[in-house]
Formats: C-alpha cells, sequence, structure tokens
C-alpha cells in the first residue's frame, strides 16, 4: 500500500546566514611566527578587518555563481562544518526557496568583536553582521590552524531574541581561548553533550541540564514529535543527535564568561514498516540528495545544528545566543 509521506524530515529551524596570518601574507591570513608581545593580538583591526571582508566576499560569490566557480568560492570562505553546511545550503537552494535569499545579498553593517591573544595557533576572529533592513544579527566564527592555513569562517549563525553578545576583551589586547572548562560553570564540551542528549527522541532518561530553556531547542523537540505522529502509521521515527567534538570553541569575554561555538549533527531515522512503500517525492529536498522518490525499508536525514552559547564563570545556567539548521545529507532504500 503506498502512501505520502509529507513529513520525511522534521521542519527544519531555517535562519538565513553566511558563513569564512606583512603585505599580501598578512592578508591571505598567514603569519610566520613574529618575535612580539605574547599578551597582544596578532592582527591589527584593519587586517582583521581586510581578512573577515575578503572572506564574506568569497562566501557572496560561492552564493551567487554556480558551477566550479561557486565550488572554489565556498572552499575559499569555508572550512569544517561551516563548508559542509554552506555547500549543502547552497545546493537546496532551488528546492528550498526559504532559504534560498541571503543576508549577504542585502546592505548590512559588519562589527569586529574579538581577535585571538599571542602569536600561537589556533587563531580566530568573532565578528557579526547586521541587515540594514532590520533582520537579526549573525555571528561569525573565523578560525587559522596553523601558519600556513588562511583564516577561513568556520561556523556563522543567527542570534535568537532576546540575546546579547558580552563584550570580549579591547581588539588591540586580543581575547583567549577556553581549552579545558577552567573558571567556566560547565565545560564546553560537557554543555555540547548535555545539550545535544536534551533532545534526543524518544527522549532519554531525564537529565539535569546546565541551560536555560530556549526557543531552539523547543521547536526541534516539538517538531520530532509532530513528525513520529505524522508517519506513525507508516514509519517508526527516531532523532539522534552527537556532538562534532573537534567544533567546540570557546573564547574568553571580558568579565570572564564564554562563548562557545559548537556543531551538533541530528539524524532523523525512518524505519519503514512491512508491506509499506513510502512515497518521498514531495520532500524535493530529500529527493535531490538521494535520488529517491519511494522508500521501502528505511531513511535517513542528516542535519547540522551549529549553536552559539553565552557561559557563564561562576554560577547560573548557560544561554543559548544564536543558532541555525542545516540539511547535509539523506539516504533511503
Amino acid at each position: 500500500m503506498t502512501r505520502g509521506l509529507r513529513a520525511i524530515g522534521v521542519g527544519v529551524v531555517t535562519v538565513m546566514f553566511v558563513t569564512g596570518c606583512g603585505a599580501a601574507r598578512a592578508l591571505l591570513g598567514i603569519h610566520e611566527a613574529p618575535k612580539a608581545n605574547a599578551a597582544s593580538a596578532p592582527l591589527t583591526v584593519d587586517q582583521a578587518t581586510r581578512i573577515l571582508t575578503r572572506e564574506l566576499t568569497a562566501a557572496f560569490r560561492g552564493e551567487t555563481m554556480t558551477g566550479a566557480v561557486s565550488r572554489a568560492a565556498l572552499e575559499a570562505a569555508y572550512t569544517g562544518e561551516g563548508l559542509r553546511a554552506q555547500s549543502a545550503r547552497v545546493k537546496l537552494a532551488s528546492v528550498q526557496p526559504a532559504v534560498a535569499h541571503s543576508s549577504l545579498l542585502a546592505p548590512q553593517r559588519t562589527e569586529l568583536l574579538a581577535v585571538s591573544r599571542g602569536f600561537g595557533f589556533p587563531r580566530f576572529i568573532i565578528a557579526q553582521t547586521v541587515a540594514v533592513a532590520g533582520s537579526l544579527p549573525i555571528l561569525y566564527l573565523l578560525t587559522c590552524p596553523d601558519a600556513a592555513t588562511p583564516y577561513r569562517i568556520a561556523m556563522s549563525a543567527q542570534m535568537v531574541p532576546p540575546a546579547t553578545v558580552k563584550p570580549f576583551d579591547p581588539l588591540s589586547r586580543g581575547s583567549s581561548l577556553v581549552n579545558d572548562g577552567t573558571g567556566l560553570v560547565v565545560a564546553p564540551l560537557g554543555l555540547l553533550k548535555a545539550y545535544a542528549a536534551s533532545m534526543a527522541f524518544p527522549a532519554k532518561s531525564a537529565i539535569s541540564p546546565s541551560f536555560a530553556a530556549d526557543s531552539f531547542s523547543g521547536q526541534v523537540r516539538d517538531g520530532a514529535a509532530s513528525v513520529a505522529k505524522a508517519v506513525a502509521a507508516q514509519a517508526t521515527f527516531s532523532q539522534v543527535h552527537k556532538v562534532v567534538t573537534n567544533s567546540a570553541y570557546a573564547v574568553r569575554q571580558a568579565g570572564g564568561d564564554a562563548l562557545v561555538f559548537g556543531v551538533i549533527e541530528r539524524t532523523d531515522f525512518f524505519a519503514v514498516k512491512p508491506g509499506q512503500i513510502v512515497n518521498t517525492a514531495a520532500n524535493k529536498a530529500f529527493v535531490l540528495l538521494t535520488g529517491r522518490k519511494t522508500v521501502s525499508k528505511a531513511a535517513a536525514i542528516t542535519t547540522l545544528e551549529l549553536l552559539v552559547f553565552a557561559v557563564p564563570r561562576s554560577t547560573g545556567p548557560t544561554t543559548l545566543v544564536a543558532a541555525r539548521e542545516q540539511v547535509v545529507a539523506g539516504s533511503g532504500s
């Protein structure tokens, strides 16, 4: 018996986004180890601004061009999970009109928030853009892993109202990375794992969360429950969230708190019940990713959740500052 499966994937919380160490080498973000004050920033404000402009320009080309030109621009602008997410976004733009428009296409102002301190690696730049039209700010994390690799956009996410970003140390001094969670109410990686566990479906045993409730996780949980109900006659639905461990990046702020960036990979599983053939043609993104219009055994959809948290140094819960989702893969049989 063939029946349409309208809800093959959880309603994605789509948020528009765009995601990027003397002379030419500095502009490329490449620096040899100089003899300088290790307590100062390795980049001037002008250098950091030029790097940020270069990456946002490449990101714009990646979104507005096609074919090999687009792929080359995306690879010049993004790295890691940021590249994975943005490449999928561009690929799916034709079948997901809601995410086809980019804030890069609108007039915007850019603000440099923080640069790394000292001359070791990795290094980072944190920035924020706000479209003139009044859309919510977008946070960017750019990273530089070594002296031979230019800065690239590791991730970006849209601010979640009413969240704000507390000040960092002056740009002339730079800001330090938090490597192990010392001086924070919760270690960054532990926070991400707890957040991922809280969104599992079916829900796991109750845990004591170290974070405040937020609209993003609430929408994910509600969406999972809705999908499970919608497909109950044809398939059993489950959802797993797993932290991308090398994505965790924490930067100390002026008051001792930290801003934590991280990526969680969500997989939606559909175990098709015996005798059922599920029509997936209505889900154009799934068809584009898998080439399949029907499934009779199982289906899976992978989504990246790009998140930014404010973590206090002593007491109180952590809060979600920015979030974005992007479907990146699918499979079916």
